[in-house]
């Protein structure tokens, strides 16, 4: 690995930052349709009176594809940084913007939502499966979710030091070889690449013990999650590597789509009809043919669903936009602080008869709009803004 530069930085990829954007804000939507699935989710602290089905289908549907594309995505970006700047400043970078976040923001964040979970779980229609105490028993569930919602920015360190350590070794293949494995990723992109990637995304996935993509929180992440997040990681930093191909991704968009969602239908079939939920979502189901037709067809949507984004996003949201610059400066913040808001508004509504669904979607406006209106006034044109965005706006300035 050398230190040197290339001679220009490639432009910006607006539609990417718009579709990571997105994504973030999926997390918000997730998290807070867990208050209104028909039985307690993960030891969720609270749950409505009037729960609704399809705020679990909410759930599933955006766990199937949000945190493996957001890897891609992170890959696309990381290399974009190390081609511009080089390693050294790629890693001061990934600490300044994810470590430096992650070591101030989640003490504050994880005692904020312990206090909000101890307060609301009263409240719920149905009593949580954790009781939100200090005894010691609770001391191994504590480190499984110890980074709670955040635990994708330790993930996220962990990938980019890996793939710093990676990038200095594979400078040191003959250059022959390394142009052949890209030559190789660029005819396999679009012909039968969507299978490959499902491929290698249906090993990990049938080491999870939930069907599922497994949820961990803490600080030691078990390598069959390492390898699907890593796995979606290189997919991104290929597709820099070879951004020609992007292009391809516009046209079949949609039937990549249409295939992403049929594929997710058949997993959740397989899932629903032959595993048998235990302790920690472990399934305990002995279908072994519906295991695997839940893994195959997992990968699949998985997979479908990350190109099907990719050609979206990049065929309608290319353009500069101030608006969707300005949604993905404030989208690393809301995701940042969103958790406990979105534990405590429900609560506000117990008492409404309206239907769950209709009470989600109350929750998630009001929310938004309260961290839209705190990032507006407090963060955007503070230090804090500058550390999580990397320039701090002139105060009053809007889109």
């Amino acid at each position: 690995m050398t230190g040197a530069r290339p001679p220009a930085s490639p432009s910006r990829f607006h539609s990417l930052d718009a579709l990571r954007a997105v994504l973030m804000m999926l997390g918000v939507v997730r998290h807070a349709a867990m208050s209104y699935v028909p039985t307690v989710y993960e030891g969720w602290p609270y749950r409505d009176a009037q729960p609704d089905l399809v705020a679990r289908w909410v759930i599933v549907f955006i766990r199937a594809f949000q945190v493996p594309v957001f890897f891609a995505i992170a890959g696309f970006f990381a290399a974009y940084l190390v081609e511009a700047r080089g390693v050294r400043a790629f890693l001061q970078h990934r600490w300044s913007r994810i470590g430096v976040p992650l070591v101030v923001a989640w003490p504050v964040i994880a005692v904020a939502i312990f206090f909000v979970a101890r307060f609301v779980s009263p409240f719920s229609a149905v009593p949580s499966t954790i009781s939100y105490g200090l005894a010691a028993e609770n001391m191994p569930l504590a480190i499984d979710f110890l980074f709670v919602h955040l635990w994708f920015l330790y993930d996220l360190m962990i990938l980019s030091v890996v793939a710093s350590v990676l990038r200095m070794l594979t400078v040191r293949i003959p250059e022959g070889v390394r142009a052949h494995a890209l030559d190789l990723f660029t005819r396999l992109a679009h012909r039968g690449g969507v299978l490959v990637l499902a491929l290698a995304a249906g090993l990990p996935l049938y080491r999870m013990q939930s069907w599922d993509i497994d949820y961990y929180g803490g600080p030691f992440p078990a390598p069959r999650l390492v390898a699907l997040y890593g796995l979606f990681f290189a997919f991104g930093w290929m597709l820099f590597r070879r951004r020609e191909t992007l292009e391809g991704f516009k046209r079949p968009a949609w039937l990549h789509l249409a295939a992403g969602v049929a594929c997710f239908l058949v997993h959740r079939y397989f899932v629903d009809s032959g595993c048998q939920p235990g302790p920690d979502r472990i399934c305990t189901g002995t279908a072994e043919g519906h295991h695997l037709g839940a893994i195959v067809f997992l990968a699949l949507a998985m997979s479908f669903l990350a190109y099907s984004l990719f050609g979206l996003f990049l065929r309608y949201a290319d353009n500069p936009s101030p608006r969707w610059r300005y949604m993905a400066d404030a989208s690393f913040w809301m995701y940042l602080v969103h958790m406990p808001v979105v534990m405590l508004l429900p609560v506000l509504l117990a008492d409404v008869q309206l239907p769950g669904i209709v009470k989600l979607a109350m929750v998630v406006v009001a929310s938004v709009g309260l961290m839209l209106l705190s990032y507006r006034y407090f963060v955007r044109s503070t230090a804090i803004g500058m550390q999580l965005n990397g320039r701090r706006y002139p105060r009053g300035a809007t889109w």
